[in-house]
């Protein structure tokens, strides 16, 4: 269509904005102006003359969208192929891509910027995450407490009550995560809100109403563990679901910042609990909890509110529509699915054949079986439970849901994530740095409690400060760290993350004093904030479509593992090396932790050749 012209026609998708109402060309998927989504819009033929404001990129582009490349008009606010924001200093038409793509502050500051321009579902999921990640941990940091106020457990029984709870929301996660996958993230979202909200009001009324207590077996102990039931299964399907979101309502340009961001919320959430201090005192633990149940509430209203059927689909499309945008702007082929022919074995007529699960996972299921000998009672009912139930819950999963076979669960196993030996040992490898996360409350709060006490009385008293840098570091670092690093290797990363989050272990086993206790702290977040959200975008984005979920439930299992392993030694050691009375030897304790902790980062070096070869940073599909 000739510029200028006053005859004829030109087909224009116009603006929904009421305030804006900008003319753009037919193949236009922003407003050049206000950046709103023209999906959806249908595109009309308008007479055409001198005055007709469609933004008409020329040839190479007046102004280059620094995120897809598209060429807009000098005078574009927003780029019409991605809506993305659009520098208004750019003016120079020759400027080629590269140069702003090589501005350290762009860097730092776009993927900020993509994420502002998110969808409205997006924020919806990050809402009801910080929401939740503050009740989580709220009703956590009080259940040992619960359990001795009100069930009048003892230590050993309540930290083992704790440990179902947790220990049994990360197996959830494995077993659960289809949820999102079969059903969509929306109706997992608000199934587990449901539940989360119901399992907390059971886990608060048998105090309420106030149900006999005399220990274990009693009819308060029994309400509070069929509410921690509820809240597990809620759980379970809840973060895999979060996560399946997240990958659903970005693009690859925007998926670090929208993984980091959920991260952030989390220990965000942490940082929120500090107040409730004053909760607890004023209305005690059930009181606190009846807050905590309001919350879960405020959180399902949310996601039923934002999330509605109508915002998902668009955020999907609007998703689905950036990422194609991006794989044309790199030069990227089709999808295998769109080139390549179905394997035989997809067609409909051929007959299933039953495929072997690989050999470590059959070691894997033996080393498991064997560990039950050592663990000891009550624990080792518990898992033998949990032995008991994972026959059927394959029998129920999505795969196996229409046939319940011996021989489909022998398929889905084989097909199960944990079957790829690389991914297999990739994950489990950072079972030895994770063993820190768990220290910081099995191990630490008694650590700084006892070992500073006489010397650094003020740290010893106020240990929870020093405990809530973490998160509050978390909250700040991730996005920083992943705006930088957003372009870099994953497997790299990792290394460098679990270096940094291991090697200031050692530090504690100097000594106890203030400088290496919160120089551990520093840089051992730092780390975290390096390695823990690339792992977990890495484990979204590796799966094919339609599997996030299961695959961020399989993200989490060396997470159960970890807190399975972590309280059958760390209570020896605390006795052994900081007891409560009597002389202490930390710093023994403290080097054999960052031995254990700096053998992923070994591990990971010494396998880069084998996993790194053909390191796979996305789905195929």
């Amino acid at each position: 269509m000739p510029d200028g012209s006053t005859e004829g026609t030109v087909v224009v998708k116009q603006c929904p904005n009421t305030h804006c109402g900008y003319q753009s060309p037919e193949d236009a998927r922003y407003c050049a102006k206000c950046g709103e989504a023209l999906a959806g819009i249908d595109a009309v033929a308008i007479p055409q003359t001198e005055g007709s404001q469609v933004d008409r990129p020329s040839e190479g582009g007046s102004k280059t969208c620094p995120r897809c490349e598209h060429g807009n008009e000098a005078n574009a606010q927003y780029c019409a192929q991605c809506g993305t924001s659009l520098p208004k200093s750019e003016t120079r038409p020759e400027q080629p891509p590269e140069e702003a793509r090589k501005n350290p502050l762009r860097e730092m500051v776009q993927p900020f910027i993509d994420l502002v321009h998110a969808p409205r579902a997006l924020w919806g999921v990050n809402a009801s995450y910080l929401i939740e990640g503050m009740v989580y941990f709220g009703v956590l940091n009080y259940l040992h407490m619960y359990f001795n106020e009100y069930a009048h457990l003892n230590d050993v029984y309540a930290n083992m009550m704790v440990g179902v709870l947790t220990a049994g929301i990360t197996f959830a996660m494995f077993c659960l995560g289809f949820v999102a996958d079969k059903w969509g993230v929306r109706f997992a979202l608000m199934t587990a809100f449901t539940l989360l909200f119901f399992g907390r009001a059971i886990l608060a009324l048998g105090p309420t109403v106030g149900l006999p207590s005399d220990g274990l077996g009693s009819a308060l102990h029994i309400m509070a563990m069929v509410g921690i039931f509820v809240i597990i299964t809620g759980y379970g399907m809840y973060q895999p679901a979060a996560y399946a979101a997240v990958r659903q309502f970005t693009t690859e340009k925007t998926a670090s910042m929208g993984f980091a961001m959920l991260y952030a919320l989390m220990n965000l959430g942490i940082v929120l609990t500090a107040p409730f201090g004053l909760v607890r005192n004023t209305v005690g633990i059930k009181g606190a909890y009846w807050v905590f149940i309001c919350f879960t509430l405020l959180a399902l209203l949310l996601t039923y509110t934002i999330l509605s059927r109508r915002t998902v689909a668009e955020a999907i499309a609007r998703a689905k529509a950036g990422r194609e945008a991006e794989k044309k702007a790199a030069g990227a082929p089709p999808a295998a699915s769109e080139t390549e022919a179905q394997p035989a074995s997809e067609d409909p007529g051929a007959e299933k054949v039953t495929r072997i699960p690989p050999p470590h996972l059959w070691v894997l299921l033996a080393v498991a079986l064997a560990c039950v000998v050592f663990i000891p009672s009550p624990w080792r009912y518990y898992v033998w439970g949990a032995v008991a139930a994972a026959p059927v819950v394959l029998l129920f999963c999505d795969t196996v849901l229409e046939t319940r076979t011996m021989a489909a669960v022998l398929t889905w196993l084989a097909e199960h994530p944990l079957a790829n030996g690389k991914f297999f040992f990739f994950i489990f490898c950072l079972i030895p740095v994770q063993t820190l996360f768990a220290h910081q409350w099995l191990t630490m709060p008694m650590y700084i409690e006892r070992a500073y006490a006489g010397t650094w009385d003020w740290i010893s008293r106020y240990f929870e400060l020093a405990l809530a840098a973490n998160p509050l570091l978390v909250f700040i670092f991730v996005p920083i760290i992943t705006a930088l690093t957003y372009k870099r290797k994953v497997y790299n990363m990792m290394i460098l993350g679990t270096f940094v989050m291991g090697a200031p272990t050692f530090l504690l086993a100097i000594g106890p004093s203030p400088w290496t206790l919160f120089t551990y702290i520093l840089f051992m977040t730092l780390g975290e904030s390096m390695w823990q959200p690339r792992f977990l975008q890495y484990a979204a984005e590796i799966a094919p479509e339609g599997r996030t979920g299961v695959y961020m439930g399989v993200a989490q299992f060396p997470w159960f593992l970890t807190k399975m392993i972590v309280p059958l030694y760390n209570g020896f050691f605390l006795q052994r090396y900081c007891p409560q009375e009597g002389e202490m030897n930390t710093e023994q304790m403290w080097l054999i932790y960052a031995l254990i902790a700096m053998s992923s980062t070994v591990m990971l070096i010494l396998a880069k050749r084998w996993i790194g070869k053909d390191f796979k940073t996305k789905s195929d599909s």
